[in-house]
């Protein structure tokens, strides 16, 4: 997945690995990318959409988020710190726009763009209701679609309990 950096530059960008955690008032980039030359970021905080460009020196990167219309950032980044390993940058939501957040989408520029949930509790349990849910709906197949409880949530571990329903059915035979 590479895209020429600009109209003459043969030196492609390609998109870093990343994640993207938030809280109430504000979202954390990290960009996992060592060697990043601090003097090479450039960012553009949008309404709805943050872009950034980068080299480090392993090669040149870019990465363009795209944020629903209900959620919109404020301009400028409140930090970027930069270290041997990786990068973080600090983007604050805009005052009507705090709380949790569902998704973003992310991708080199606006054109190609993939969706990621948040990590939350509520994203954990639709995901799993339509991972676990039968393709087709029977009354027997909803009877044993386990019940899914989340009992703890963080960027970096989920903690989930499956019950399984089993009801039996009995029928009588008339002679």
């Amino acid at each position: 997945m590479a895209l020429p950096r600009g109209s003459g530059s043969p030196e492609a960008a390609v998109c870093p690995p990343f994640q993207c955690r938030q809280d109430e008032a504000s979202l954390t980039l990290l960009l996992h990318v060592p060697g990043i030359q601090p003097q090479s970021l450039s960012g553009d905080v949008g309404m709805n959409h943050y872009s950034l460009r980068f080299s480090s020196d392993s090669g040149a990167y870019a990465l363009f988020l795209q944020f629903p219309p209900a959620n919109r950032l404020a301009s400028p980044e409140t930090s970027i710190s930069v270290s041997a390993h990786n990068a973080a940058v600090g983007l604050a939501k805009a005052p009507d726009s705090t709380g949790p957040w569902e998704k973003f989408c992310f991708g080199l520029d606006a054109s190609a763009l993939q969706e990621r949930l948040f990590v939350s509790e509520e994203n954990v349990v639709g995901f799993l209701g339509t991972v676990l849910r039968p393709p087709f709906c029977s009354q027997s197949a909803l009877e044993s679609h386990p019940l899914i409880e989340v009992l703890d949530v963080t960027e970096d571990r989920i903690q989930i309990r499956l019950k399984v329903r089993i009801s039996l059915a009995v029928a009588h035979i008339a002679d």
